[in-house]
């Protein structure tokens, strides 16, 4: 019976002023007070345990002997007493005894009681409707989110838009000095290019507010754009937000998936040729300037990685007195990329790197060293070589795919002639990184990004965009080269310091290979002093 008032507190009660009523409310909400309140309005403030529970149980009509928790009390104990002389039929308990109390206990009366003043006037008939326990509804924000339109962003307007695209077009391809190619280093075709093959793939697809193609795409332009601006400037995705207006976030994962989606098409844009014709005309230019056989250069970069891990700290600090990762590039003589290793910690050297690039190997191993070349030797004979090589300054090993120049070698002396000649077509390998990192400040600036996987992608993709940017680029043929060190008769170029390397020769690794290196190193030599010596005679 006692279950009927559950403990609670009421906010405030008087001692005087109310009279407890049968109730007109459900009692399970009636607090435990209550007693203390029927003992004490009298007055007299004495409280017997017995006497308010005996009022409350005559006021509710809970004394009598058809009281449904009477009789139910009375079965219990008579079970716990001699549970084998229980009678089951004079205890039983109906439905009907229940359903007597409930028409008591809830009957409805019109005078206010002493609960609806603790309650907050909740009344009898609010407190029979279930309780409602969804979450409560979130206030709104006080600036809430707006989001952008992309026909009103800044670069949509001073670079897309309908009425002004025709002369960006120009613009960027005629000037690589235009606003355009200052923000985004590529010209506005060559987005249009990649803009086509991200929704062709659909890498970039519509969302739940862009459903229609011409706002998908303007989106993706802006994408596009946003990412090609973090690799050429390294501007935050924060400040994209107030060009493109989309969010900072959307810039940040579109990055990612930019970088992803060209790293899986790297083959597309840096390959070493496949067949025998695109090879032939890599070596044609080589053979104009006394290289015949000449395959590319070769050399290896090094990339500050500001964000290296502690871990890896010390294995990739090298010469430069911070942290780098370095590649290895194999360059055509205009300047395009042919292949690029993959990434390795800034204090393994050139001829550590050389050993495990795939692309020397290939070289090595492929067709490429079954392909014949002819040169003059000493008599003016045309002779045959096979195998392609590659020229490289001194810091590599004595293979014959690895010409190099001669160390120390006297100024004007059949040898000095050839590294000259050397050194200055391999500067080209040393242009092509000045305009990587250039053109890319993410690269230059250093690159901030943990994941070792992710500054591979990044210099992937800048060469993959440099590899596009080919038809694009001024070309200035001129009959002067640079020399190694000392300026050649005429030039009027001037560098200051030997730049060969010096490195101790260590033994090589296959006395086979050293002997083939030194001849034909001898051979190429002799080559250019006969064709030098013949373009003198014709003048």
């Amino acid at each position: 019976k006692q279950n009927f008032v559950i403990a609670g507190r009421p906010k405030e009660f008087e001692r005087s002023g109310y009279r407890i009523q049968p109730p007109s409310m459900r009692l399970d909400i009636i607090p435990g007070d209550l007693l203390f309140l029927r003992a004490l309005e009298d007055g007299s403030g004495a409280f017997d345990q017995d006497d308010p529970i005996a009022e409350i149980e005559a006021d509710f009509g809970l004394c009598d002997d058809s009281c449904p928790f009477d009789k139910l009390e009375r079965s219990i104990q008579s079970v716990l007493s001699d549970p084998f002389d229980f009678n089951v039929a004079e205890a039983s308990i109906g439905a009907d005894d229940f359903d007597s109390l409930s028409c008591n206990l809830f009957s409805i009366r019109d005078e206010a009681t002493l609960l609806d003043d603790w309650y907050d006037d909740v009344r009898a008939d609010e407190l029979d409707e279930p309780l409602d326990s969804s979450r409560k509804e979130r206030s709104p924000n006080m600036y809430p989110y707006k989001f952008g339109d992309v026909y009103e962003s800044n670069w949509y307007r001073k670079f897309l838009c309908p009425e002004i695209r025709g002369r960006i077009y120009e613009e960027s391809t005629r000037d690589r000095y235009s606003a355009f190619r200052s923000y985004f280093r590529v010209t506005l075709p060559k987005v249009d290019e990649l803009v086509e093959r991200f929704l062709e793939e659909g890498w970039i697809s519509h969302t739940r507010r862009i459903k229609d193609d011409q706002t998908l795409r303007v989106r993706a332009e802006l994408l596009v754009l946003g990412a090609l601006n973090q690799l050429g400037n390294g501007t935050p995705f924060r400040q994209l937000n107030a060009n493109t207006e989309i969010s900072a976030s959307d810039h940040r994962i579109f990055f990612h998936l930019f970088l992803d989606r060209m790293y899986s098409i790297r083959e597309e844009y840096i390959f070493y040729p496949r067949t025998e014709a695109e090879l032939e005309r890599i070596m044609r230019r080589y053979e104009l300037v006394n290289l015949p056989g000449a395959g590319g250069s070769i050399d290896v970069v090094h990339l500050k990685w500001s964000a290296c891990p502690a871990g890896d700290f010390n294995r990739c600090k090298g010469k430069e007195g911070y942290p780098t990762v370095a590649f290895q590039c194999i360059t055509g003589f205009d300047r395009e990329i042919l292949g690029v290793s993959s990434i390795q910690f800034g204090t393994r050297n050139d001829k550590h790197i050389v050993k495990i690039d795939d692309n020397v190997d290939q070289i090595r191993n492929d067709w490429y060293s079954t392909v014949q070349w002819t040169f003059v030797d000493d008599q003016g004979v045309q002779q045959v070589a096979t195998g392609v090589y590659l020229i490289c300054d001194g810091g590599y090993l004595r293979w014959p795919i690895l010409i190099c120049p001669y160390q120390n070698a006297r100024k004007g002396s059949r040898e000095g002639d050839f590294s000259d000649n050397l050194e200055s077509v391999r500067k080209d390998v040393e242009c092509v990184f000045g305009i990587l990192k250039k053109r890319w400040k993410i690269i230059e600036n250093g690159i901030r990004y943990r994941d070792i996987k992710i500054v591979e992608k990044v210099f992937l993709v800048c060469c993959m965009l440099h590899n596009m940017m080919l038809s694009e680029m001024e070309t200035r043929e001129t009959q002067w080269r640079v020399a190694r060190g000392e300026p050649n008769v005429g030039d009027n170029i001037w560098l200051g310091g030997n730049s060969d390397l010096t490195v101790a020769r260590r033994d090589p690794s296959s006395a086979k290979e050293a002997k083939d290196w030194s001849k034909r190193r001898r051979q190429l030599a002799a080559h250019n002093e006969y064709m030098r010596a013949s373009k003198r005679l014709r003048t």
